[in-house]
C-alpha cells in the first residue's frame, strides 16, 4: 500500500512548504546588502515571536550551542548557578556548567513533573551567591511545563541574579511572554516550532543579561556573544551564517505573521495537545507529565504488556510515521508525539488513528475508535 512519510518527533518538526522553496533558492553572499536586509527583517521577526523590544542573536548552531552561549555570557567560572532538573534537557543545563567550571546546584522534580517557583524562592534565599537560574520552559524528554511567568517573579527582584530559560522546544507553542514576565535569557532552536531544519539558535538578551555579560570572565570565541551584538546590529553575524537557513527564516516567519502571530501558533498546539491527551486517557495510556504538562508535545506511556519502543516501530513500519521514544531514563519506556511547529488538525487525527490500529495489532484491548472520538469531542469543544 501507498505510504507518506511523515514526522511527528518534538524536533526536527516537519518544513513548511515555503521554507523549502527558501532553502531551495540560489545562495546569497553574506556579506552584501541583501543579505543583511534579509537578517534584520529576521532579527525584527524574532522579537516578536519572542514578545520583547531586546536584540535577538542569531547563531549557527544547534540548540544545545544556544544553551551553552547563553551560559558562558552571563556567568564567570566559579560563578554559583542553579539547574532546575525535571528532566534530561535539565540535566543538560547543569552539564554544561559544570564543564565551564560554574559552582551548580541543582534543584530536582520528578521526570513528568516541574520545579515550582516557591522551591526556587527558597533555593536562592538559602544562597544569595547564585548568579543564574537556568530552567526549561519545555522539558521535552517528558512533556512538562515548567511555571517561567512564576519563576520570572522570583528572580526579576534580585538585581544579581538572571533567568536563563531553554524555550527551544516551548517557544511557540507554549504562552512566552519574554519582556511582560522579564525574562532575562531565552535560548530558541529552528528545528521546533518554527519548522525549519536543524542549525540555527536564537538568543534573546535582555539589559540584565548584557549588564551580566559585561562582567562575565569565561573563556569564549565562537559564542562570544557580544561580538555578535555589534555585528549583528549591522545586519551580519561575527562568522559565517548558515545563510540558506537565514533565508528560510525569513519564510518562517512570515508563515507565522500570516497566521495571527505566535499566539495563534501557541493556540494551534494547544487544540493538538488537548485532542491528544483527551485520546490517551480513552486509550488508558498514561500521561507521562499528568499534573505538569505542557503543549508541545504529548509524551505516553504504552499499555501494559505492550512495549512502547514496538509501538514506536510498528508506526514507522506500517504507516511511515515516525514519532519519538524516550531519552535518558525513561528511554525505552515511552513515546513522544509532537503539536509545536507545522501540525494541523488532520495530522493528529490521523496519527491517533493508526495509533489505535497499532495498539491493537499488539494485543492492547479497547473499544476501537474510543481515543479518536475522545480527540475528535475535545477538537469540537476547544473551537467552536
Amino acid at each position: 500500500m501507498l505510504k507518506k512519510s511523515r514526522l511527528f518527533t518534538p524536533g526536527p518538526t516537519p518544513l513548511q512548504p515555503a521554507v523549502q522553496e527558501a532553502l531551495a533558492r540560489p545562495i546569497l553572499h553574506h556579506r552584501t546588502d541583501e543579505f543583511r536586509a534579509v537578517f534584520k527583517e529576521c532579527t525584527a521577526g524574532l522579537k516578536q515571536f519572542l514578545k520583547t523590544d531586546d536584540e535577538v542573536l542569531i547563531l549557527s548552531c544547534s540548540g544545545t550551542g544556544g544553551m551553552e552561549a547563553a551560559l558562558v555570557s552571563v556567568l564567570s567560572p566559579g560563578d554559583a548557578m542553579l539547574a532546575l532538573v525535571a528532566g534530561n534537557f535539565g540535566e543538560r543545563w547543569a552539564a554544561i556548567g559544570r564543564a565551564h567550571g560554574m559552582a551548580v546546584t541543582v534543584l530536582e522534580a520528578e521526570w513528568g513533573d516541574a520545579v515550582p517557583a516557591e522551591r526556587v524562592a527558597e533555593a536562592l534565599d538559602r544562597d544569595p551567591r547564585i548568579r543564574g537560574v537556568f530552567v526549561q520552559l519545555s522539558e521535552s524528554s517528558t512533556g512538562a511545563a515548567h511555571d517561567v511567568e512564576a519563576i520570572a517573579r522570583v528572580t526579576r527582584g534580585r538585581k544579581d541574579t538572571v533567568l536563563v530559560v531553554d524555550a527551544i522546544s516551548g517557544a511557540g507553542a507554549m504562552r512566552l511572554e519574554t519582556a511582560a514576565w522579564g525574562v532575562d535569557v531565552v535560548v530558541v532552536g529552528s528545528q521546533k516550532a518554527l519548522a525549519l531544519p536543524p542549525g540555527l539558535a536564537f538568543v534573546s538578551m535582555s539589559s540584565r543579561a548584557w549588564a551580566a555579560a559585561e562582567r562575565a570572565e569565561t573563556p569564549r570565541f565562537y559564542f562570544d556573544l557580544a561580538r555578535e551584538r555589534k555585528a549583528q546590529a549591522a545586519g551580519e553575524s561575527a562568522f559565517t551564517p548558515a545563510i540558506s537557513s537565514v533565508v528560510a527564516l525569513r519564510a518562517a516567519l512570515a508563515f507565522v505573521a500570516s497566521m495571527g502571530g505566535v499566539d495563534e501558533l501557541v493556540r494551534n498546539a494547544g487544540v493538538l495537545g488537548a485532542s491528544t491527551r483527551a485520546a490517551a486517557q480513552a486509550l488508558g495510556l498514561p500521561l507521562v507529565a499528568p499534573r505538569a504538562h505542557g503543549d508541545a508535545l504529548t509524551a505516553l506511556y504504552a499499555p501494559s504488556g505492550v512495549e512502547s519502543g514496538a509501538i514506536v516501530k510498528a508506526l514507522k513500519a506500517e504507516f511511515a510515521s515516525t514519532v519519538a521514544g524516550g531519552q535518558g531514563k525513561l528511554k525505552g519506556q515511552i513515546l513522544r508525539i509532537a503539536h509545536l511547529g507545522y501540525y494541523d488538525a488532520t495530522d493528529i487525527l490521523g496519527l491517533l488513528a493508526t495509533l489505535e490500529i497499532v495498539l491493537r495489532r499488539l494485543g492492547h484491548r479497547f473499544d476501537l475508535g474510543a481515543g479518536l472520538a475522545a480527540a475528535e469531542a475535545e477538537y469540537l469543544r476547544l473551537t467552536p
